[in-house]
C-alpha cells in the first residue's frame, strides 16, 4: 500500500498514532477527520487534513458527500449518551460506506467486566457492570450486524498508555491516585502498539472478527507505583482503600477484574509487540 483515503471519526489520541505510523511508513495520505473543532483545514504532524465539527447536538451535513470518496474508516469515539453517533449516521445513510476496505471501531475490554481476576479472550462471556460496559456491547452488535454487508472489524482496548500519558508522567504532575485492592489485575496497551496493530490489519482483514488489544502482562497499579517509587525519587501519590471510593465510575472499573489475553490479534495480524509489559513501555526494569 502506497496510499490510502482516510476517514477519522474521532481525531484522539489513537487516530493521531495511527497517522503518526503510516508517515513512517511512507504511506500517501488523504485525510479527513471529525471533532468538536470548527469545520476547516488544519495541519498534523506536516499533513494537511480536511475538519468538520461533528457532536451530540449536530453536525456539517456537507460531510456526507466527502465520506463516500474515502476507502477506510477509522471509529474511535466513545457513546455519548449511550449512542455511537457514527452509526446513528450510518443507519440513515449506509450509501456513505459503499466504497469502503477497511472499517474499524474501537471498543473496550469494559465489555467483560468481572471474571473474578481470571483470563477472559474474544469468546468469553460478557459480563458488563458499568452502563458504558453495557452500552459498548450494544454498538458492537450493532456494528457486527453491519459487518455481513460491509467489511468491518472490531477492536476491544484495554487501558491506553502512553509516553506522554501514564503514572509516571501523572505522579508529576501531582494529578494522580493509587487505588488500594488486593489482586486487582489491570490490561493495558501502549499507544505505538494500538497504531501497530491497525497499521497491521490494513493487509490483514477479516470483517466480522473481534480482536482484544493488550499487553502480555496484566498487572495491578500498585505493583507498577511500587517500581516507580523505587526508581523515582517520587513523593508518594495518595493511597486510596478501593472501600472508600465515592467516584462510582472509578468504583466500577475496580469491581471488575479480568486479565485480558492477545493471543488472537498477536496471531492473526502477524504482530510483536514493541511493549509486551508495563515496566518496558515506562522502562522500569
Amino acid at each position: 500500500m502506497h496510499e490510502i483515503n482516510l476517514f477519522c471519526f474521532g481525531f484522539g489520541q489513537v487516530a493521531k498514532a495511527f497517522i503518526i505510523n503510516l508517515l513512517k511508513n511512507k504511506i500517501k495520505i488523504n485525510l479527513l477527520t471529525t471533532s468538536r473543532k470548527k469545520t476547516g483545514e488544519y495541519i498534523y504532524s506536516n499533513l494537511k487534513y480536511i475538519n468538520f465539527n461533528f457532536n451530540e447536538k449536530g453536525f456539517d451535513h456537507n460531510l456526507l458527500k466527502e465520506i463516500e470518496k474515502f476507502s477506510h474508516i477509522l471509529i474511535s469515539t466513545p457513546p455519548i449518551n449511550s449512542k455511537d453517533l457514527f452509526f446513528e449516521l450510518v443507519k440513515s445513510n449506509n450509501h456513505i460506506l459503499k466504497k469502503c476496505k477497511w472499517i474499524t471501531y474501537l471498543s473496550s475490554t469494559s465489555v467483560y467486566g468481572d471474571h473474578k481476576g481470571d483470563w477472559v479472550d474474544e469468546n468469553s462471556k460478557l459480563f458488563p457492570i458499568s452502563k458504558k460496559g453495557k452500552t459498548r456491547i450494544e454498538i458492537e452488535n450493532r456494528w457486527k450486524k453491519l459487518s455481513k454487508d460491509y467489511p468491518i472489524q472490531i477492536f476491544r482496548l484495554a487501558g491506553i498508555y502512553s509516553k506522554e500519558n501514564n503514572l509516571i508522567t501523572r505522579i508529576k504532575k501531582n494529578n494522580s491516585r493509587i487505588i488500594k485492592k488486593k489482586d486487582h489485575k489491570v490490561s493495558r496497551v501502549h499507544l505505538e502498539d494500538i497504531s501497530g496493530f491497525l497499521f497491521n490489519s490494513l493487509e490483514n482483514f477479516k470483517s466480522g472478527e473481534i480482536y482484544n488489544i493488550a499487553d502480555d502482562n496484566p498487572i495491578s497499579n500498585e505493583e507498577v507505583l511500587s517500581e516507580i517509587l523505587k526508581k523515582y525519587n517520587f513523593k508518594s501519590p495518595m493511597l486510596i482503600d478501593f472501600k472508600d471510593l465515592e467516584d462510582s465510575t472509578l468504583k466500577e472499573f475496580y469491581l471488575a477484574s479480568k486479565k485480558v489475553k492477545n493471543n488472537k490479534a498477536k496471531k492473526f495480524f502477524n504482530y510483536e509487540l514493541i511493549y509486551p509489559t508495563i515496566w518496558k513501555g515506562l522502562k522500569l526494569l
